[in-house]
């Protein structure tokens, strides 16, 4: 006797697995507990490596590691989650070539964030990303 599957059946076998895992609740949340319609991860690398850092963040409702979550949530919100069109504190900065790179992935309200920006300095960063870095 032949027990082994043939192609199409371990293919549907697959599909129905497939379909299963992805209608199946994505967590475990309590019922009424607010879950965060933003989630990003926010990174900051000076060139070299040192003084890096890194923070959470969490919007509607506001809160996460970052030190001034309300704010950057509210400078997010203005754009639609858009990094890209911050340009909060517009104005010059001193001519000196120490790079960072800032780089956020995430969620905001079910669109894919994936932001990646190196800057001169940290003053250019500043003027462009604060409050989020």
């Amino acid at each position: 006797m032949n027990f082994g599957l043939t192609a199409a059946r371990r293919t549907a076998a697959l599909g129905i697995c497939v379909a299963a895992f992805l209608s199946a609740p994505s967590g475990t949340h309590p019922a009424g507990a607010a879950v965060a319609a933003a989630r990003l991860h926010i990174s900051v690398t000076p060139d070299g490596g040192g003084g890096a850092y890194a923070m959470r963040l969490m919007c509607d409702p506001d809160k996460g590691g970052h030190p001034r979550p309300a704010a950057v949530c509210d400078a997010l919100r203005a754009v639609d989650g858009h990094i890209e069109r911050l340009d909060v504190n517009p104005g010059a900065c001193p001519m000196v070539y120490q790079p960072v790179q800032v780089k956020v992935r995430g969620v905001w309200h079910g669109r894919p964030v994936a932001y990646h920006q190196e800057f001169s300095n940290t003053c250019a960063m500043d003027r462009a990303l604060s409050p989020l870095v």
